[in-house]
């Protein structure tokens, strides 16, 4: 039995490209602002950006009268500026949210239906498309990914199925490594109780 065939093809074919909003010099952060903004630290690497009421992110005051391009469930960041090339699926934000022009946000065209944003974002966090993206920002004094070096990029898409088999395969490995860190912290602790006990001795006893 053959295996199905998998296409391959520029990222911009797939997508549309846009640079963040366009802020100049320090970001206006207001505590009553009208909009919320996505920074670099609000993303973690591998997991979706989700905060439906915005809890972890910046308000901000927009300026300018131009109509923001505002962020949808289903869009992807992808972190354009700097030694961290990573991209976040967005699962659910404040619909009057905006990310820095550190990003480029990603928009699934209505032709791109076969592909799913989640598997679109773990394939650019994995070893091939971050080779490409070191690739492109080397000999820069700033490290910086283009727009046209990011459309240029070859996206893999197979068919449905298998697409929704390695997003189960990345979520279990996730968990696992999660509950793997909290093994590790927690016998850390452990560790840590017993020798704080063996180590300094009970002044009040003098043991």
């Amino acid at each position: 039995m053959t295996e199905p065939a998998k296409h391959q093809l520029p990222l911009r074919s797939l997508v549309t490209i846009h640079p963040g909003y366009p802020f100049r010099g320090k970001l206006p952060v207001d505590k009553d602002g009208d909009a919320f903004v996505v920074q670099f630290r609000h993303l973690v690497v591998g997991e979706p950006l989700d905060d439906r009421d915005g809890a972890k992110l910046d308000r901000v005051t927009l300026p300018g009268r131009r109509r923001p391009d505002y962020l949808w469930p289903g869009d992807i960041l992808f972190m354009a500026r700097g030694t961290r090339n990573d991209a976040a699926v967005i699962r659910a934000l404040p619909a009057n949210t905006v990310c820095t022009p550190n990003f480029f946000h990603l928009r699934l065209k209505p032709e791109a239906f076969k592909l799913m944003p989640e598997f679109l974002a773990w394939q650019l966090n994995q070893i091939g498309a971050q080779r490409y993206f070191a690739m492109c920002s080397q000999g820069s004094a700033a490290p910086n990914v283009t727009k046209t070096q990011l459309g240029d990029l070859p996206v893999v898409v197979p068919p449905i199925e298998q697409q929704k088999l390695m997003m189960k395969l990345a979520e279990a490995a996730r968990r696992e490594q999660v509950l793997l860190e909290q093994l590790i912290e927690n016998r850390q602790r452990m560790t840590d109780a017993v020798a704080q006990k063996l180590l300094c001795p009970d002044t009040t006893t003098g043991k």
